[in-house]
């Protein structure tokens, strides 16, 4: 995913990604996204799964990996249009 997409919160199964020229995907968990940034056991350039997706206040939008709550700006989501 393009850091020009725009991620939209569906649900807690459903992620809806917008690319920059208006295409819409339909993203369903679980989905695989790239670490991009470190957190926790989860290393930079690590493939992991994401099993549920949430709304958050601070972050916008949360991703479920391995059991925690980790912000979507952590991860790249691996994904063609």
């Amino acid at each position: 995913m393009d850091y020009n997409e725009k991620l939209t919160f569906y649900d807690e199964r459903t992620l809806l990604v917008v690319n920059p020229k208006g295409l819409l995907k339909q993203l369903h968990v679980p989905f695989q996204v790239k670490c991009i940034i470190p957190s926790g056991l989860i290393k930079t350039n690590t493939m992991v799964y994401v099993d549920a997706v949430a709304q958050h206040q601070k972050f916008r939008i949360m991703y479920r990996v391995l059991n925690q709550w980790i912000p979507y700006q952590h991860f790249q989501i691996m994904i063609r249009y």
